[in-house]
Order: C-alpha cells, then sequence, then structure tokens
C-alpha cells in the first residue's frame, strides 16, 4: 500500500492536474471484516515445497524469462540482459527489487524516479548504452544519470539523506535481482507459487461469499460495504479547489463492492471517475447478482444504462488474469483497456499496481477523462 500511495502521487496527480503536496489518497481496508478460515486453510492441497525468499522479484523475473524467450543471460548480467529486450521491463524488475524495503519516505523518492525512468524508457527504448555497460550497476549509474528530476514541494532534493538512500535501495535491488536468478529459473519455485495461487483463490472466493452474505443480512449496512461507503463520504469531505474530484481505483473484489454501492446500496454516493482493475463486474452482472442490473431482453443491443451519479468508467484487464473481465459490451459508456503485466497466469491479477508503467499507462487514461469531461 505504502510503495502504491507513492506511484500514485507520482504518476496520477500530475494527470489530474493536482499538486502531489495537495493529492490525498485512501486507502480503505476491509479484509477484517471477510473471509476466515476456521482450520487456517486445512482444505488446500498440502504442499511439500520450501517457502522460498523475495518471491516478489523471483516471480517477475521467472516471469520474464518464461515469457520473453529472445531475453538472453549469456554473457550479460541479469537486469543488463532484461533491459536489452525491453527497458521498460529492466525499469519494472528494479523498482519491484528496491521497493522491498523501502521507509515511506524511501518510497516516495523512489516513485519520483521511476515516473523518470518510465518517461526515459518510452522516449528511448531500445538505447545504444545498454550494449555498452559492463555490469548492473554500471547500468542503474547510467540510467540515473540520463533521467531527469522535476522537483516539487513534496519531495526533497535527490541530493539530501533521503534521497541518497532511495538511490541506494536501487543498488540494493541489484543483488535481489543476482540472488533471484537461480531461484527464478528452478522448477521449485513454480510449485511454490502454484501453492501461493491455490491459496488466494481460496481467500477470493471467500471474501466473494462473505460479502454476499453480509449484504443478504445488513445491506448498505455490513461492515464491508460500510468500510468502502465511509472512505468514498470521506473523499467527498476531503475535496478542495486544488484536489476536486473524487477518483475511485477499485481491484478485483472492490469493483463489485464499489458498483453494488453507486448502483443499489447508496446511490446517494457519487464518484467522478471509477477505475476498475482485475475486476469481475461483468461476469457478476452476468449471473444476476447485482440488484440493480436487469437481465437483457436482447443481450446483443442492450446495455445497462449510466448511473446518474458515476461520471466515468474505465476498465483496466490483464488478458492473463483469469479474475479479470471485460464491462464495455455490458455496460453503456464503460470503458475496457488492456494492459499486460507480463506475469502470467499465475501472477497477473496481484501484479498491477507493482509496475510503474502500469501507473503511467493508468495516469494516461486519467488525463484522458479529464479532457473530455
Amino acid at each position: 500500500m505504502q510503495q502504491r500511495t507513492a506511484m500514485w502521487k507520482s504518476f496520477l496527480s500530475p494527470a489530474l492536474g493536482v499538486p502531489a503536496s495537495d493529492f490525498k489518497v485512501i486507502n480503505p481496508y476491509w479484509g477484517e471484516a471477510a473471509a476466515t478460515f476456521a482450520w487456517n486453510h486445512a482444505s488446500l492441497p498440502a504442499q511439500d515445497v520450501e517457502k522460498l525468499g523475495g518471491a516478489d522479484v523471483d516471480n517477475l523475473l521467472a516471469e520474464i524469462l518464461a515469457t520473453e524467450p529472445s531475453v538472453s543471460l549469456e554473457g550479460a548480467p541479469p537486469l543488463i540482459a532484461v533491459a536489452r529486450h525491453s527497458l521498460s521491463d529492466a525499469v519494472d524488475l528494479l523498482w519491484a527489487a528496491a521497493a522491498e524495503q523501502a521507509t515511506a519516505s524511501e518510497a516516495d523518492q523512489l516513485a519520483t524516479l521511476a515516473s523518470a525512468a518510465m518517461d526515459y524508457a518510452e522516449q528511448n527504448p531500445a538505447p545504444s548504452w545498454v550494449h555498452e555497460v559492463a555490469d548492473d550497476r554500471d547500468f542503474v549509474a547510467r540510467l540515473l544519470s540520463l533521467i531527469s528530476i522535476k522537483e516539487d514541494t513534496h519531495h526533497e532534493e535527490f541530493g539530501s539523506s533521503t534521497g541518497r538512500q532511495a538511490v541506494g535501495r536501487l543498488r540494493e535491488g541489484i543483488g535481489r535481482i543476482a540472488t533471484a536468478l537461480p531461484r527464478a529459473t528452478s522448477t521449485g519455485l513454480l510449485a511454490a507459487t502454484r501453492a501461493r495461487a491455490h491459496r488466494s483463490l481460496s481467500l477470493f472466493l471467500g471474501d466473494v461469499l462473505c460479502y454476499l452474505q453480509q449484504r443478504e443480512e445488513h445491506s448498505a449496512h455490513a461492515p464491508i460495504a460500510r468500510t468502502i461507503s465511509d472512505a468514498i463520504e470521506e473523499a467527498h469531505h476531503s475535496r478542495t479547489d486544488t484536489d476536486p474530484h473524487v477518483v475511485v481505483v477499485a481491484h478485483s473484489m472492490g469493483g463489485n463492492i464499489t458498483y453494488d454501492l453507486l448502483s443499489h446500496l447508496r446511490t446517494d454516493l457519487s464518484v467522478d471517475v471509477l477505475v476498475t482493475v482485475g475486476s469481475q463486474v461483468g461476469v457478476f452482472a452476468e449471473l444476476g447478482l447485482f440488484p440493480a442490473v436487469a437481465a437483457p431482453t436482447n443481450h446483443a443491443t442492450q446495455r445497462v444504462p449510466e448511473l446518474p451519479n458515476l461520471g466515468r468508467w474505465l476498465n483496466i484487464y490483464d488478458p492473463d488474469d483469469v479474475l479479470a473481465f471485460v464491462v464495455g459490451g455490458i455496460f453503456a459508456s464503460a470503458e475496457d483497456y488492456r494492459y499486460s503485466t507480463g506475469r502470467g497466469l499465475l501472477h497477473a491479477h496481484s501484479s498491477y499496481f507493482s509496475r510503474p508503467s502500469f501507473h503511467r499507462t493508468l495516469a494516461r487514461r486519467l488525463d484522458a477523462s479529464r479532457a473530455k469531461k
């Protein structure tokens, strides 16, 4: 959450025209009111696999190597090898490794650096210098020397102690990537990540059933629904002249909850922009799980009308995310956008917010939304 919030301040606040110092982020957590497992996941199949450390970096590197066969590690350190194939992938990998132990202040600095690095990678997708640097440390030094930082009142100077510590985290990330390489190419990692995916799926199913049961018994006063509606109300009360919009970014089940609130449970709430990410709103509608959505008489032409309390709706999905669905064929004016996390079937669902490239893509879409309003 700390890393995601820092990324939003660096990438999204400029897109919305809000100074980073005035950009308010609210992170409601409803997990405490959701699924619990009475036998501590005893229903999961046994896995005789030792837990591996540094899973995020291991998994990201493993997915890159598995999905991009043209990445060659022969004669090149891992970060440089990835950069020679895709500089943006190298930025995602390096920042994922750097963020593991970062403090809150370092996270802000890293997010600002990530925004500048993504700018450079998009403008220079295949720079010749990635074939000239000798090792990953030289790669990071060269990249940092080429990116420009836009200073504002929210961020300290990068010559400060915190700025130097953030750069130090990037150098630490080089070591994590190097040590992750043997695990990323092992069969044990695949078994371990499958076990984690199995556990995550059981939690997702539990949360769905728990939410539906709570809604049936308590309607808008259900604990999960109240957590989200309270956060939207807080966002309304927090609006200022410089930060006037309420933008809800809802991941997975959060998208279903938010749509249910706006369409049925709390129609008194309003949202300027709803961004659903890796969500299931479309399939929930098709299954008749939203009281406000009626089945069509002609599914080929009929769409669910726009909500009067929702300004704009963007739905982002990864084609490899088996828990992500589109909405454009069901809801009028809802817009689907495809984004590839590059993480494959096992990890796509939980990987959107960890990648600087995702925040850059989302920022551009939000900027376009603001321009159209």
